[in-house]
């Protein structure tokens, strides 16, 4: 082959490589129009990005390779400045060898018509991630480390598109003036040689790349259906809390209704019970104690006296729970109302002997009518209970800054089970309700009181052992009434 034939194949496989080149430019420019849109989509999904926190560290994984990477390029790099020089200086000394420049002809023949082809792939390549792109909706950070990636290597590509630009012209001059000038052939082929590889490369790079996005689809998916369960459960939770709060709307009604039936019932009893009780007093006046009847009438009294206690419970229990009740607040002896509540038990209870071990000279700012129903419900209880003793202990001392009043019993004791629900409405336990007369209202009467003057309630018992109900009272003063004269 012949000098002239042989750049006349340059020339047309330069033109060639030309019209290549401004494909390759157009298809550039797509890619880029193609990024933009990318970008725009990377802007939409930012908000939805924001939930996938999680991935930071597989982003600072592709962090690490990128820098990775980029060394690599650096080192192959100055690999390909090396080559670069020893190819100058190889080709230098083979200025004679003809066979050579025909082969290095062929081999960039050869090589364009490789580049085309990896065009075309890079084509492809270019197309898949676009379609890759359109399905990672959800991937916003992801999507931006891609996009990031594909900046760069759109930079890398127009770069190296420029020089090839560069490249081709300087042929175009170099086979115009220097058709025999080999040296600078050959350095334009080892160049393209060089640039191929790095394509290679850098194709295998964006596989790597579209493969760690289909990992990241995978658990985007994974991560859908557990958001999809968490939303099924909150649905099912949200039933149930629904369901309590009509139970607990028609239970407050249920308990309305019952608390005016209550009030009814005990405001149409007190009338009556008035007219009986003025007329069992006038018969057990007018009645000789020596007559068989009158027992009978004692009797009928106590009765009486046991249910206006039962309608004064149940009054002021509707009264607690309309928020009615209210305290008459005054400054009062404490022990005055110790020995007042001691006094009006004992009158009635000779059995037991009610001892005060140690009271308190001091003025409590409360309700001291409502502290003394407090006292005399415990203890009756206390009495009801012990039906085999014959002494109640009552105690009261100051203890960082409270009041704290005991009442101690000998009586059956109460399991560790039912002292939480005594101070419940209406709640009596099982064992002993059959035994002892009671509807289970004084010791919840007695815990609103207490709680009304910001005290509390406790209860140390055990059964066969005996029972001590206490109770605080804080000093800091309520609202307070001038003390009488």
């Amino acid at each position: 082959m012949d000098t002239k034939s042989l750049t006349a194949q340059l020339i047309i496989a330069n033109q060639e490589k030309a019209k290549f080149e401004a494909k390759l430019i157009l298809a550039n420019i797509e890619l880029d129009l193609q990024n933009e849109e990318k970008l725009k989509r990377a802007a939409e999904l930012i908000i939805a990005n924001k939930e996938l926190d999680f991935q930071n560290e597989e982003k600072g994984k592709r962090a690490a390779e990128l820098i990775l990477a980029n060394k690599e390029l650096i080192f192959q790099n100055s690999e390909k400045e090396k080559r670069a020089a020893e190819l100058v200086i190889a080709y230098t000394q083979l200025d004679v060898q003809n066979r050579e420049r025909e082969k290095r002809a062929a081999e960039l023949i050869l090589a364009n018509t490789e580049l085309i082809f990896q065009n075309q792939e890079k084509e492809k390549r270019a197309a898949e991630l676009i379609l890759a792109n359109k399905e990672l909706v959800f991937q916003n950070q992801e999507k931006e480390k891609r996009a990031a990636e594909l900046r760069i290597a759109n930079q890398e590509l127009l770069y190296q598109n420029e020089e090839k630009e560069k490249r081709a012209n300087e042929l175009v001059i170099a086979n115009k003036k220097l058709v025999f000038e080999n040296q600078e052939k050959v350095k334009r082929a080892a160049e393209l040689i060089i640039a191929n590889i790095e394509l290679d490369y850098q194709d295998g790079e964006k596989e790597k790349r579209a493969e760690e996005l289909i990992i990241a689809l995978k658990e985007l998916d994974f991560q859908d259906e557990e958001r999809g369960k968490r939303a099924a459960e909150l649905i099912i939770a949200n039933r149930e809390v629904l369901v309590q709060k009509q139970e607990k709307e028609r239970r407050a009604v249920a308990e309305a209704k019952k608390d005016e039936f209550f009030n009814m019932v005990s405001h149409e009893f007190k009338t009556p019970l008035t007219n009986i009780k003025a007329i069992n007093q006038l018969l057990e006046l007018k009645t000789n104690k020596a007559d068989n009847i009158y027992p009978f009438i004692i009797n009928a009294n106590n009765s009486i006296k046991r249910l206006e206690k039962l309608i004064e419970d149940l009054l002021d229990v509707t009264k607690i729970n309309s928020g009615q009740i209210d305290l008459n607040i005054t400054a009062f002896h404490f022990s005055d109302a110790l020995t007042n509540a001691i006094t009006s038990v004992q009158l009635i209870s000779h059995k037991h002997n009610i001892l005060l071990e140690n009271t308190i000279d001091l003025i409590y700012t409360g309700d001291q009518f409502r502290i003394e129903q407090v006292l005399i419900n415990l203890l009756n209880n206390a009495i009801k209970y012990s039906p085999d003793a014959n002494q109640v202990i009552v105690k009261a001392k100051i203890d960082s800054n409270n009041i704290i009043v005991q009442v101690q019993d000998f009586g059956i004791g109460i399991a560790a089970a039912d002292i939480d629900q005594l101070f419940q409405r209406f709640y009596r336990v099982s064992k002993t309700a059959m035994n002892y007369q009671g509807v289970g209202l004084g010791l919840y009467i007695a815990s609103e009181i207490v709680k009304k003057h910001q005290g509390t309630f406790s209860i140390e018992s055990a059964p066969g052992k005996g029972s001590s109900f206490f109770f605080s009272l804080p000093l800091t003063p309520l609202p307070v009434a001038p003390l009488p004269n």
